[in-house]
């Protein structure tokens, strides 16, 4: 039976029951993948509903999620605003809510073909692009080659099932984040959200290095972010930054965001570091408990290898977004 428990979904329900989709999803793409795609969620809603790190290559898959909960003359019939496809890379992924999980058939087509291949119209005067698919898609259909059985999907974010089914690594044990690197990734979250070019997503779950990542909305380009925050005062104005080694995985579009929480006035120093992954190696070691480390002077004068990675905190924002 289509629907939640107690009945078909109801009008009044849409929402929630895309929010279902949503989540049915994203825990599939996770389970198929066995880990090796990773989603990130965005903060704020900005026409990409998720971006699926590809973590096999690196690659960050921009997706646009497109749930029903009822069939229209056997189908599932989407309607998609114009104005939400603007960039073509991004993927429809679209399917029915079943009760305790997702219908048999999915749709996963990147947005430029999606809106050759729909039916291009209007509601309220605004453009829109329309199309149905059945849960058992016909040999002429011309959505057939973005068509995929449910338990394959990940067929279509560029895994194959041997590599979906290869052992994870297993990692450190998760850890609660401190107070303090909380607050920190709070502040680089606040800063970057005053930006109307950057939109942020979350992980879901926390499970690599990059823990916020920025999309740029005009080139699509993304960075993942790793937040670290260190406590500083006037009787130990340098702190040591620190990694755990096991769990660190450098990529060319991932970098260290740094941060002095300064204990006596109770606010973050001006000076930040934004450091590429792949350069840690050049300015920190290794200890015997498998943490990469390094010291940081915040506001010293004496140079050193940390000074091409010195940004100002206020300029956050623009130095990520030439990142």
């Amino acid at each position: 039976m289509v629907g939640g428990v107690g009945g078909p979904w109801t009008r009044d329900e849409t929402s929630a029951s895309g929010q279902v989709f949503e989540f049915r999803l994203w825990a599939a793409l996770t389970e198929q993948s066995r880990g090796q795609l990773h989603v990130f969620l965005p903060l704020t809603d900005r026409g990409v509903d998720a971006l699926v790190h590809r973590l096999t290559d690196g690659a960050y898959l921009p997706l646009q999620a497109k749930g029903r909960s009822s069939l229209v003359d056997g189908e599932v019939a989407i309607v998609v605003w114009a104005a939400s496809l603007v960039d073509d890379n991004v993927l429809v992924v679209s399917g029915l809510v079943v009760d305790g999980g997702l219908g048999p058939t999915m749709l996963v087509v990147p947005a430029g073909h999606f809106k050759r291949l729909a039916d291009a119209t209007t509601a309220n005067g605004r453009p829109i692009y329309a199309m149905s698919f059945g849960m058992r898609p016909r040999s002429d259909s011309r959505w057939l080659p973005y068509l995929v059985p449910m338990e394959r999907m990940v067929e279509r974010f560029g895994l194959t099932p041997v590599e979906a089914a290869l052992e994870p690594e297993i990692g450190p044990p998760p850890m609660w984040r401190s107070d303090l690197g909380f607050l920190g990734e709070s502040e680089v979250t606040r800063r970057l959200a005053e930006s109307e070019k950057l939109n942020l997503f979350r992980p879901f779950p926390d499970s690599e290095t990059a823990e916020l990542v920025v999309r740029h909305q005009a080139s699509g380009r993304v960075v993942g972010l790793q937040v670290k925050t260190v406590g500083i005062d006037s009787t130990h104005p340098a702190a040591t930054v620190t990694a755990l080694a096991s769990s660190l995985r450098t990529s060319p579009t991932t970098y260290f965001v740094v941060l002095a929480w300064r204990r006596d006035d109770r606010r973050f120093h001006d000076e930040c570091l934004l450091i590429p992954s792949e350069k840690l190696g050049t300015i920190a070691g290794e200890d015997s408990f498998g943490h990469i480390k390094f010291e940081w002077h915040p506001g010293s004068v004496t140079k050193g290898g940390l000074d091409p990675f010195r940004s100002r905190l206020e300029r956050l924002c623009d130095t990520i977004g030439d990142a």
